[in-house]
């Protein structure tokens, strides 16, 4: 019969010292050197993988270092042959299954250390009369350090029993040696129990705003309240922002930028407007030295998507391409780094933030500082949602391109001003509405990426000497511009169904009828 590892559990305050002597009475042991090992547990920013029940783990024993990985926890984590480091992307590994699981559920995003439990190890060989290895035991206590500066904490002890092929009755021996002791068999639940030890919690990062508002506050309070946990998510994003591996990254935060401007100029005569002046100029700086890198960024990520309709010639000249990617990304990337190191970077957001944080009223008040801020959202709403549904009524296939493009940034106002409010309705409705409008955002949204990276390629075009590149980039744009066409098409179809007389009646019903009954 072929035994498996036994892993028992010894109660934390047990000492190993009795334990271990009183083993010693009853075997032939041989003690090994100590050991310290590690366990480096590793996720995305957003817990993607342990909220996703994946666990991927770095064990550093001495000078080997072992990939292990399991897509479910309730599984045993394998040994990922070939890999000798984690990666920092999926996109970084070779195409392979575990390529693909890991893709399946981290996407672009960046895996980086986030546990790191220290094992102290005691081994030692059981040996029978002729000094041959019969059994091998670890005694491990494993440890978790929040911190450089903080204690170390305990987190378990446990002992490991190990079969030798060939001698399974020395095993069983082993084994009725600890059963008096009563001692549990062991889960592998270390990441759980480091991340209870450390006040870590896996779902804390959000971008949605998750606020209450009181339907009857003051607006100048709700928007600050809106405005600073904006201000919260920018910040959470800066350092991945600026280490500029991770692309989510920099898509969070400057989706926070968007919204704040957003907020500052659509939800008006609320703060003082030379407060709303200043602060806009600097955001749409901002978003500016953002702009760049992440049409960069989406355009690399889609490349190949685009080039796998290319034959292999063709694909193989377009590395001068990327090349010209990978720099100009670079260089958008350097000069955003620079300003938000900046010491004037830092001091205005450190205003920004004061000014939200000050609970004084603006005097005198504007027309909207004090209005309640469900009349305001009500408002603020159904103004932009007839400015879209006209706007998108006067779209016929005759209209330039920047008539859609002018729905489309018409549509994000109206999506962030539901967003901003969504607290103040009934929450089925105003899920319902938004995912109603994100079926036209999301044509819209395709619809221009499209286009700018036609733009992106143009550009190119005009400084690079290679024919063969110069000739895929052109078959590129032809393929860019047949997806144009057929993106195009579906609009007239989203649109019915984002003006469709259920939907204006369910927006009518929400933002104006409401209201009137309040009144």
């Amino acid at each position: 019969m072929t035994h498996k590892q036994l892993d028992l559990v010894i109660p934390v305050d047990q000492g190993f010292a009795e334990l271990l002597a009183s083993f010693q009475n009853n075997f032939y042991v041989k003690l090994q050197p100590e050991t310290v090992n590690y366990r480096v547990f590793y996720d995305t920013f957003d817990w993607l993988l342990y909220n996703n029940g994946a666990d991927l783990e770095l064990h550093e024993e001495g000078q080997s270092r072992r990939i292990y990985w399991r897509s479910d926890r309730n599984a045993r984590p394998r040994i990922v042959l070939g890999v000798n480091d984690v990666p920092h992307l999926a996109s970084d590994l070779p195409e392979s299954g575990f390529r693909q699981q890991l893709k399946k559920i981290i996407s672009v995003r960046e895996l980086v250390p986030r546990i790191k439990v220290k094992i102290k190890r005691q081994p030692m060989a059981v040996l029978d009369k002729h000094d041959k290895i019969v059994v091998r035991i670890n005694f491990d206590e494993h440890w978790y350090f929040p911190s450089k500066i903080r204690a170390g904490t305990v987190l378990g002890k446990r002992i490991a029993i190990k079969p030798v092929k060939g001698y399974a009755e020395e095993f069983n021996r082993v084994v009725e040696f600890f059963q008096p002791l009563e001692l549990r068999e062991a889960q592998d639940n270390m990441l759980k129990l480091a991340l209870a030890e450390s006040g870590i919690s896996t779902t804390d990062y959000s971008t949605k705003l998750n606020l209450f508002l009181d339907p009857d506050e003051p607006a100048e309070q709700a928007l600050k309240e809106i405005l600073h946990r904006l201000l919260d998510i920018m910040q959470q994003n800066v350092a991945g922002c600026i280490r500029g591996r991770d692309t989510e990254f920099m898509h969070d935060y400057r989706v926070s930028i968007r919204k704040t401007r957003s907020a500052l100029t659509q939800i008006d005569k609320v703060f003082p407007q030379g407060t709303v002046t200043v602060f806009n100029k600097f955001f749409s700086s901002l978003g500016k030295l953002t702009n760049p890198v992440r049409d960069l960024d989406v355009f690399q990520l889609k490349l190949e998507d685009y080039a796998g309709d290319l034959d292999k010639n063709a694909r193989r000249s377009l590395q001068p391409l990327r090349e010209y990617l990978e720099q100009s990304r670079a260089h958008a990337q350097k000069r955003f780094v620079e300003t938000v190191k900046s010491t004037e970077y830092r001091d205005k957001i450190k205003e920004w933030r004061e000014y939200l944080e000050d609970r004084k009223p603006t005097t005198p008040p504007l027309e909207n500082t004090n209005k309640a801020v469900y009349m305001l959202a009500d408002e603020l709403i159904w103004e932009m949602y007839q400015l879209a549904l006209s706007e998108g009524n006067a779209i016929t296939d005759d209209s330039e391109a920047e008539a859609l493009h002018e729905l489309r940034k018409t549509c994000k106002k109206l999506r962030y001003l539901m967003e901003f409010f969504q607290s103040l309705y009934p929450a089925r409705e105003i899920r319902e509405l938004i995912q109603a409008l994100k079926g036209l955002q999301d044509n819209l949204g395709d619809y221009n990426d499209l286009d700018v990276h036609k733009k992106i390629l143009k550009k190119y075009i005009k400084q690079e000497s290679d024919p063969d590149t110069g000739e895929a980039c052109r078959q590129i744009i032809d393929i860019l511009g047949q997806r144009n066409v057929k993106t195009r098409n579906r609009f007239a179809e989203r649109f019915a169904a984002f003006a469709s007389e259920e939907n204006q009646a369910e927006f009518k019903a929400l933002f104006v009828d409401s209201r009137s009954k309040q009144e």
